[in-house]
């Protein structure tokens, strides 16, 4: 009797995975994702550059790649964690859901600061997509924070349960990973902490370097842009776009190359302010320094040039502000001092580069930053730059790039352009670019596809740029003239 049952649960056993695996095989799904889980809970989340939202690590499924290997290439290219596959955790035609277990046990650290999500960090240094398209990994409880930011909302309620349902995974809280560190870079860690005690015993020089930061954020960066864009000659803007061009290139190119983790890896209470990706060299301060380079070099003597402050005051005016942009990121402990004066040289040639490009002239003495020529080799030399780094930003920027090379080919005399109120061409403008904006944010949601996504928000700079050089002066020159 005893042997009859055994039979029959086999027989039973059988029938019902036969079955489930025909359920599954009518299934198509896109993407595949892993669920790695400590004991506590705490769930291993990526958040991409793109959305800033956090999600289970996977992505999508190759042609001919089994589910599972996709689930295992994913996860390892974008935490750095190798995977066993276990039990299928959910499947439609989205993605599929496995619970995973690293092979080794995954080392973990605290930040000295709120990150708002109240996770610690795993280092993904060493992944495929670290600094690309990962911004960075989290072990995070799922609290309302973190589901609030979870990028597929209709996953949020079976995230517990997957968690339930699957074993616990093993980690290890890191002290620092100064074990992976060069010793030039152990050298500057007990700098930059007296730096810090010293510029927090000074509260004014504390609230300057959170001044200069400004600098060399992306904001101020698009906002000048905008605003030269908006009411100075097309030279201009499109100066200061080269000069950003270069240095958002040439940042990440290099520090994609020498790939150095930033300090407070090395040493966590250095962290001030949330920061990803690799150390060196500092975007902000070549930004910094490329920009003010720019900006003081228009307005300096130049022989007999008009000129409004001498050859000696640029020279120390850039340097000073330089440096305290470069300071700040010090101060922050998300740069090394070394990083800061590689910002600084190379933030100086940019400035120096592109003012050469904006003085020189070609044929007909048109100036050689308008000419098509030099944007199309830019937009072709970029390009593959762009599809080396595999970042949004670096999508966005290739697009502005071409709404401005394409202007070129429209562009006029300004006195002709602007034989209108410049105020209605700055209002049309504007109110274009607000339309523009809210077509892309109401075209897309966080869970739409990651391509759909890029493709949406491209298309949206590049009709912007369109917009403000093309469409806006014809429509009010058109308006006027009726």
């Amino acid at each position: 009797m005893q042997h009859v049952l055994l039979q029959l649960l086999f027989f039973v056993s059988l029938l019902s995975s036969s079955v489930f695996s025909q359920e599954n095989l009518s299934y198509q799904p896109k993407g595949a994702t892993c669920v790695i889980h400590n004991e506590d809970g705490q769930v291993v989340l990526v958040q991409d550059y793109l959305t800033r939202t956090l999600s289970l690590p996977g992505g999508y499924i190759d042609s001919g790649e089994t589910f599972q290997a996709a689930a295992k290439r994913e996860t390892l290219e974008e935490t750095g964690i190798n995977v066993d596959i276990g039990e299928l955790l959910s499947i439609d035609n989205n993605r599929v859901v496995f619970a995973c277990q690293p092979r080794e046990s995954v080392g973990f650290l605290k930040q000295a600061i709120d990150n708002h999500f109240g996770a610690a960090i795993i280092p993904a240094l060493n992944s495929k997509h670290f600094g690309k398209e990962i911004r960075q990994v989290y072990l995070a409880s799922l609290t309302p924070a973190v589901l609030d930011k979870y990028r597929y909302p209709a996953d949020t309620a079976a995230l517990n349960s997957w968690v339930k349902a699957s074993r616990p995974s093993v980690f290890h809280e890191l002290e620092d990973l100064s074990d992976k560190a060069s010793e030039l870079q152990i050298k500057q860690l007990p700098v930059m902490a007296s730096f810090q005690a010293w510029v927090k015993s000074m509260p004014m020089i504390g609230s300057l370097l959170s001044l200069s930061n400004c600098l060399g954020e992306g904001a101020f960066a698009v906002g000048l842009f905008l605003l030269f864009l908006l009411f100075l000659p097309l030279r201009y803007s499109l100066t200061i776009a080269f000069a950003l061009l270069a240095t958002a290139y040439s940042v990440n190119l290099l520090k994609m190359i020498f790939a150095i983790p930033r300090p407070f890896y090395l040493l966590p209470s250095l962290q001030q302010a949330q920061a990803s990706g690799f150390s060196f060299p500092s975007g902000h301060a070549t930004q910094a320094a490329a920009i003010v380079g720019l900006l003081l070099g228009w307005v300096t003597k130049r022989g007999e040039q008009c000129g409004y402050i001498g050859l000696s005051t640029t020279l120390v005016s850039w340097l000073m502000l330089s440096l305290l942009a470069g300071a700040a990121r010090v101060w922050l402990g998300v740069h090394y001092p070394a990083d800061i004066v590689a910002g600084v040289v190379l933030g100086g040639l940019i400035a120096l580069v592109s003012l050469v490009v904006y003085q020189r002239r070609y044929s007909d003495q048109k100036r050689l930053i308008e000419s098509t020529r030099l944007w199309l080799l830019l937009l072709v030399v970029y390009f593959f730059a762009t599809l080396q780094l595999l970042q949004p930003l670096y999508v966005f920027v290739w697009f502005a790039a071409l709404g401005l090379f394409i202007s070129l080919f429209f562009n006029r005399e300004q006195s002709e352009v602007l034989n209108i109120n410049h105020w209605q061409q700055v209002i049309a403008s504007v109110t274009g670019i607000v339309v523009i904006t809210g077509m892309a944010q109401y075209l897309v949601i966080s869970s739409t596809t990651s391509i759909i996504i890029l493709s949406v928000n491209a298309l949206a700079i590049f009709s912007g740029i369109l917009w403000i050089l093309i469409g806006s002066p014809y429509l009010t020159r058109h308006f006027n003239h009726r």
